[in-house]
């Protein structure tokens, strides 16, 4: 049985749009900023957000490649997850790390995981998994989603040059009242397919 208008409407109203765009493409704008106290920053906005990144590994001058941005999710939204979309390397592993606020606080050379507010390693066999999830996991730990505020991501690689592709899922809080309305609709809509 097809959905009503009724729940079409509603489940716009909860889901937003399926694509907000792509937020930077460091294979076509450049690298992302090698400086932890100015990052490269991002609105995001509702739907998904992509990063195409690139980790170079290491320079000629023995210098990592290290990428900082930080994203800003704008008041009435959460971050729901970030999807690795795509990963090519012949280095299986590349990190990533998160903190709240504008700026990356720690020096790499001397950061501890617990200062971290989460962080994952990455890779190949992760592509389709949500980063979010793996980052809650280590470092002081959270519970996603992640609410409206400032964040800072430290991305890098230590072996051969890696590119990924990672879409930020950005949706509206639900108000008690769409969470009701979407409730409401749902039990009809199953009363209907008896």
């Amino acid at each position: 049985m097809p959905c009503s208008v009724t729940t079409l409407g509603v489940l716009g109203l909860f889901c937003g749009s399926a694509f907000a765009g792509e937020i930077w493409n460091e294979q076509t704008q450049g690298d992302l900023s090698d400086a932890r106290l100015s990052p490269s920053a991002f609105t995001l906005a509702s739907g998904g957000n992509t990063l195409v990144g690139v980790l170079e590994g290491f320079r000629e001058t023995g210098e990592p490649d290290l990428d900082y941005f930080s994203i800003t999710i704008p008041e009435g939204f959460l971050l729901n997850g970030i999807t690795l979309d795509a990963y090519q390397s012949t280095d299986f592993v590349a990190f990533i790390g998160i903190v709240p606020g504008m700026t990356f606080p720690f020096d790499p050379a001397s950061v501890n995981a617990e200062d971290l507010f989460g962080y994952a390693l990455f890779g190949p066999f992760d592509v389709g998994d949500d980063l979010l999830a793996a980052m809650s996991q280590n470092g002081a730990g959270f519970t996603p989603p992640l609410p409206a505020g400032t964040y800072t991501f430290w991305a890098q690689q230590l072996g051969e040059r890696t590119d990924y592709t990672a879409t930020f899922q950005v949706a509206a809080v639900p108000s008690p009242g769409t969470l009701a309305l979407l409730a409401v609709t749902a039990g009809a809509f199953a009363r209907r397919r008896r």
